[in-house]
Parts: structure tokens; C-alpha cells; sequence
């Protein structure tokens, strides 16, 4: 029965569940009489039939959700607006030595790793995380979305991929009297992009480039390295040590960086600026996009360190050396140099015999003036590693350390004397490059150590002398003049 006034047609839909064997016959019949006044009408037609088939269907891959409301509260439909954390990656997993099991701080995403903690090669569960250096290790291995049809863990170092995820997740000052992950990863990819843009974007976010090497991927990122080869003329070519240097109009002053406000649900701006490069350079502006970036303190960060290596990791070296180093050394590694060309004293040379207290070194050039405090000496051991011990005495050709170094280094190995004096250079290696067999060119970029501590907590940079050139001379003594007229 349908009752009511209206002056146009008026639809109404039924269900009716149909139970029995298929095909069906459908016949509607009016049971009502004729009207036989002219204020109701019986009359009606039957416009159209529809199957429905009920079926649970499941959506793979997909978060849904099913919001009813009341066409009344609103004139039209209105805009929906949802917060997700994202798909699920693996971390780590219980570690070596019963050192713990890494877990996740729901509200913020931050891995929180045990005291100690030693990776054992095996990954966990996947759950719900920020950290860029899983991000990027689950978009390497995933078949459905990522390249995992033709990259398996097999093809990855997977400790590099651990330790930049520790060192990404260690707490820093957020800039606001707070403490935040030193670098997060919150970004919604929604279409295809070029695999070397997509990697280079996702390891960008903690400071770290992508390597191919030796039929693996591995990441290494510039974080606080300790020297890990030693470089003199003594194991260089004939050319030596070439530097070069950017343009003063490649170094900008102040960096603005966009970045996502999560209160606001913006994108948003933080402007970090050097009012010492300022007084030389003046106002030079530079856009800076924080790919995967929500927190403002992280924007602040990256702005920074892209003012302080402008500013103060702007020169490049170059020199090829032979296969012994150049078989050992890789991008990321950090190195120190010893160049008397422009520390103005050789300080370094090959060893021509050792214990592992003493060091017999190849020439007494330049030792009669290694003055100074906190005397160190560096030795290259067989295994290709450096070591490092204080320097308690220097006779003739002779060097006494303060303690036994962990094995004897070999003839011919690179020792290198440093002190407050005259200290090494120290060089990031950005590419190392095989020439014909024999030599590689190794292109390095200015290392400092402590601007890690100057970027997060705004800490002075500590003095540091790498060249002698620069000092005052003594002032002359004894000084007789005579006087002559001469006629012209």
C-alpha cells in the first residue's frame, strides 16, 4: 500500500528474496479494485527488475572504510580526510647474544633498539614503522609494489641498512625543547616513478646514497666515521694531490625548506639562515623540497646541514693511488691525508720496520719539529684497517706507542704522525674509480666531524690545524744597517 499526494511520478523500489531453482518466472498483479473517485488513482506501472547477488567480497592489498551519515546534516557530499601510518615493513629481529629485540613507539613510528644491540643477519615481523632505512629496505625486497622480482635479501648488505636504521632512529633536540628521531619517514606514494629517482629520494632522507658493489646494494651514509686509510705522497701518484673547489655563486646564505605540517595539514616552511656567510655573500636564497618530511625540527635540520657543507665542505680532492688501497677503500669511507705541500711539513711515509710498540719509519724528514699536544700516530695493519695509538716518544727514526697495537703492521705499510699542531686532513670518498688494472682515482669531499654536534645541537666547530703555511714567522734578530749614498 503507497499513500500520499504528489503531482509527479512517483518510484518505489521492492526486494524480494528469490529461493528455489533457476530460471524464475516474475509476475506482478494489482489486488486492489479500480478507484472510483478522481482523488485517488490506482493506476501503475512496473518499470524495470534487477538481480542483486549478495556475495562477501574482500579487497586485497586495500584499507577501506564506510562512513553513514544524514543527507539532511549536509547539501551535498561532503569531503573525507583520513591519518594513516602506512604499510607494514619487517625490522630487525631478535639480536646476537641475547641483546634484545628492537620494538616500535606507536605514536611516533621511532625503532627503539636495546642497549648493545648486535644484528644477526635476521630480519623480524613486518609492523608499522617511520624509519626511512626499513622503508627503503621493504620497497627493495616487496614484489607487489616495490623490485623485489629482481632484488632478494641475498642481494643486500643488510647490516649497512641496520646500522643507518640505528643511527636514523637515536633520539635528537627536535629544536622546541623535545627530543625526536633524527630522521623519519612518512610519505604517501601514489604512482609509478624511475627506480634510481625513487631509491635515491627514500635514502636522501637520512643522509645516505645507494652503492652497487660486488653483486649486492649497500647504503652508506654520512654520519661520525672514523678514518679508515691513510694517504701521503708516499702511496699517491707522481701528481700528487689536486684540490678544486665551488663557485662563491653555487654557496647560498639562507635555505627555505617545505616540508608537511601535520597540526595544520599544510605544507608549511622553515627558513634556516647564516648571517656570518651573509656579511660576505649577502642574501642568496635556496628552495629546498624535505621529501618524506613532517616534523619541522627535521626540516631545520636538513637546512642546516645543507648550509654548513656549502660553506664548509665545499672542496674536492683528487689523486690516484695503486691497487693495494684502491681495492680497499669505497664511496662513504673517510680518509686522512697528509699533503706537505699544504701542511707544509711531511708527516707520514712507509714503515720499514715495526713491533707493535715501536715504529721504524722510512725518514727523519721534518720529525725534529713534531711539537705539540695530543700526539698521535696511525698505522695501517694488515688486514687494511687503521689503528691508532698516543705517541709517548720520538728518537731518530724511531716512534714509541703508549700501548701494543692488535698486530704487527708489515713493511711498507703507511704510518702518519698528527698532533695539535699539524693534523691530517680528513676527506669523505665519494667515487673510486679502476684506470687500467693497476690504479684508481679516488675523488674525496672535505670531511669534519664535528659538525654533526654543530647541526643537531649547535655546537662551535673545535679549532683544527692542517697546515703550517699559514703561522706567523718568527721575527728577525741581530738586524745591523749600514747607510751608502749612491750617485745616479
Amino acid at each position: 500500500t503507497i499513500t500520499g499526494r504528489t503531482a509527479d511520478a512517483y518510484q518505489k523500489e521492492y526486494r524480494v528474496n528469490i529461493t528455489g531453482a533457476f530460471p524464475v518466472d516474475i509476475r506482478v498483479v494489482r489486488v486492489t479494485a479500480d478507484s472510483t473517485t478522481s482523488s485517488l488513482v490506482d493506476a501503475f506501472a512496473w518499470t524495470s527488475l534487477g538481480e542483486i547477488i549478495d556475495d562477501k567480497q574482500t579487497y586485497p592489498n586495500s584499507a577501506y572504510t564506510n562512513l553513514r551519515i544524514d543527507s539532511e546534516q549536509f547539501s551535498s557530499i561532503p569531503k573525507r580526510a583520513f591519518r594513516i601510518r602506512g604499510v607494514k615493513v619487517r625490522i630487525p629481529g631478535a639480536g646476537a647474544s641475547s641483546s634484545g629485540t628492537p620494538t616500535v613507539d606507536l605514536q611516533t613510528g621511532r625503532i627503539i633498539y636495546p642497549s648493545g644491540y648486535i644484528f644477526n643477519g635476521t630480519m623480524g615481523a613486518a609492523v608499522w614503522c617511520s624509519c626511512p632505512a626499513m622503508i627503503l629496505l621493504d620497497l627493495l625486497t616487496t614484489e607487489r609494489y616495490g623490485f623485489g622480482t629482481h632484488i632478494t635479501d641475498s642481494n643486500l648488505d643488510l647490516f649497512s641498512f641496520v646500522a643507518a636504521s640505528r643511527y636514523a632512529n637515536e633520539l635528537v633536540s627536535d629544536g622546541f625543547n623535545g627530543q625526536e628521531a633524527r630522521f623519519s619517514c612518512n610519505v604517501n606514494l601514489q604512482g609509478s616513478m624511475e627506480a634510481y629517482q625513487l631509491i635515491n629520494e627514500l635514502a636522501g632522507v637520512m643522509r645516505c646514497f645507494p652503492i652497487w658493489s660486488e653483486g649486492s646494494v649497500t647504503i652508506t651514509q654520512d654520519k661520525p666515521t672514523d678514518p679508515s686509510y691513510l694517504f701521503s705522497l708516499a702511496n699517491v701518484g707522481e701528481g700528487g694531490f689536486s684540490y678544486s673547489g665551488s663557485s662563491l655563486k653555487q654557496r647560498h646564505t639562507v635555505i627555505s625548506v617545505s616540508y608537511f605540517n601535520m597540526d595544520s595539514r599544510e605544507i608549511d616552511y622553515e627558513v634556516v639562515e647564516d648571517t656570518a656567510a651573509q656579511a660576505k655573500l649577502g642574501i642568496v636564497k635556496k628552495d629546498v623540497k624535505a621529501f618524506a618530511c613532517t616534523s619541522r625540527g627535521q626540516a631545520q635540520r636538513l637546512g642546516k646541514a645543507i648550509l654548513f657543507s656549502e660553506q664548509n665542505e665545499s672542496e674536492v680532492i683528487s689523486f690516484t693511488t695503486s691497487i693495494d688501497a684502491g681495492a680497499i677503500v669505497r664511496p662513504g669511507s673517510v680518509i686522512s691525508v697528509n699533503d706537505p705541500v699544504r701542511g707544509g711539513e711531511r708527516r707520514s711515509g712507509r714503515i720499514n720496520a715495526a713491533t707493535t710498540t715501536q715504529i721504524t719509519v722510512d725518514s727523519t724528514q721534518d720529525l725534529d719539529t713534531f711539537t705539540g699536544t695530543n700526539k698521535k700516530c696511525s698505522v695501517i695493519l694488515p688486514d687494511g684497517t687503521v689503528e691508532t695509538k698516543n705517541v709517548t716518544g720520538l728518537v731518530g727514526s724511531v716512534i714509541t706507542l703508549d700501548s701494543a697495537l692488535s698486530a704487527t703492521p708489515n713493511a711498507n705499510a703507511i704510518w702518519l704522525l698528527q698532533s695539535s699542531t699539524l693534523e691530517a686532513q680528513t676527506f669523505r670518498v665519494i667515487s673510486v674509480e679502476e684506470q687500467d688494472g693497476i690504479n684508481y682515482a679516488i675523488t674525496a669531499l672535505t670531511y669534519i666531524d664535528g659538525k654533526y654536534a654543530n647541526i643537531e645541537s649547535g655546537i662551535s666547530l673545535p679549532a683544527r690545524s692542517i697546515s703550517l703555511l699559514n703561522e706567523p714567522k718568527d721575527p728577525p734578530s741581530n738586524l745591523q744597517a749600514s747607510e751608502r749614498v749612491v750617485v745616479i
